[in-house]
């Protein structure tokens, strides 16, 4: 009988097929999303607000979330991937320049610094485009709120930043995972995120 009640349409059998599908379809609409570069900002925070309001709460149709999302935020992010962008490439740069004119303890000490640094950025944005996808605030407010929650919550910080590694290293690997790790990721990212993004909600915030 659990058998057959598991393959009904609304057992447990259609329920994670269903979600899995969403999974693989936010994660493709992410990579169309992303294709002008700078528009990648936009396309996580569509994802995260899909993935949390469609995937995990059940809350209308995942196409029709992002979309939403994707032209809500479309504007908005722009600014935050130019910062985000910008530094991330100044620093890398730097790293190169480095690693190719320098020798010693001295080239060793800023490379070191500046992957520091990199690594700060990269933990940041993980908090500053979902915190887009719920929030109204100036652009600033999302910097300086992504790195409060950087540091406030330094263990889930951590968590993020090796599953975000985990993440980027399995789809150097295999490309193909493409269409189904940006979904997963942020699903699993949204249930760490969430709670914390309640804590923080501005006064003025209009979550979403």
């Amino acid at each position: 009988m659990k058998f057959q009640k598991m393959f009904q349409f609304d057992g447990n059998f259609y329920t994670w097929t269903g979600k899995i599908f969403d999974l693989i379809l936010v994660s493709i609409y992410w990579l169309i999303g992303s294709v002008p570069i700078i528009t990648i900002g936009a396309s996580f925070a569509a994802m995260y607000a899909a993935v949390t309001r469609s995937v995990r709460e059940d809350r209308g149709s995942v196409t029709s979330r992002f979309w939403s999302a994707y032209r809500k935020n479309l504007l908005p992010s722009i600014p935050l991937t130019l910062i985000y962008g910008g530094v991330l490439f100044l620093l890398l740069l730097n790293i190169g320049i480095l690693r190719a004119k320098t020798t010693g303890l001295f080239g060793l000490f800023f490379m070191v610094l500046y992957f520091a640094v990199l690594v700060l950025f990269v933990i940041s944005a993980c908090y500053a485009f979902p915190a887009l996808s719920r929030f109204d605030m100036p652009y600033g407010w999302f910097v300086k709120l992504s790195f409060y929650m950087t540091f406030r919550h330094l263990p889930i910080s951590l968590i993020l930043l090796a599953m975000f590694a985990a993440a980027y290293f399995a789809l150097l690997a295999k490309p193909a995972f493409f269409i189904v790790i940006p979904g997963i990721v942020s699903c699993v990212s949204s249930t760490m995120l969430e709670p914390l993004l309640d804590k923080h909600m501005p006064e003025t915030g209009d979550s979403t």
